[in-house]
């Protein structure tokens, strides 16, 4: 791999560990602060449950990072390989923060019933803010190294 992958190739690693890192902090906020809201039960479960997806992703991110840094001081892994699992690590967190949005449309209309509901509704509307920036950071790195790896000939 050439010197400017591998430039590429770090960013998207940092960038994704970023994204992973900002998931799991959101949600362990969103986890400690969604019991003691103003919300329906029903709503609060759902909440808490597609948060704890959050948490489990970026665990599982976290974990897969670590196993692909490990492969690469290694040598053992080749530079398809890792693009190839940095994308499905950029799916699963997107997919983690795509189930979420059911659960921000449904504290907006809870919000707009009833303004106790305001503050649940912007607690999860701004971690969702936050995270869609670092999933947006993290599939642009991704997709420059795969823009460069298709440009630049092996």
């Amino acid at each position: 791999m050439r010197n400017d992958q591998q430039v590429l190739l770090r960013a998207a690693i940092a960038a994704i560990r970023h994204c992973a890192d900002a998931m799991d902090a959101q949600a362990t906020g969103l986890l400690e602060s969604l019991p003691a809201v103003a919300i329906s039960e029903a709503l609060r479960a759902n909440a808490l449950q597609l948060t704890a997806g959050l948490k489990d992703a970026s665990g599982r991110v976290t974990f897969e990072l670590a196993l692909l840094q490990t492969e690469l001081a290694d040598n053992g892994a080749v530079a398809a390989t890792a693009v190839k699992r940095l994308s499905a690590m950029d799916a699963t967190m997107m997919s983690a923060l795509a189930a979420m949005t059911d659960v921000v449309d449904q504290l907006e209309e809870a919000a707009e019933r009833d303004e106790r509901h305001e503050p649940v509704f912007v607690l999860v509307i701004e971690a969702t803010g936050v995270l869609l920036q670092a999933l947006e950071q993290a599939r642009a790195a991704t997709e420059a190294l795969v823009a460069a790896l298709r440009v630049i000939p092996p």
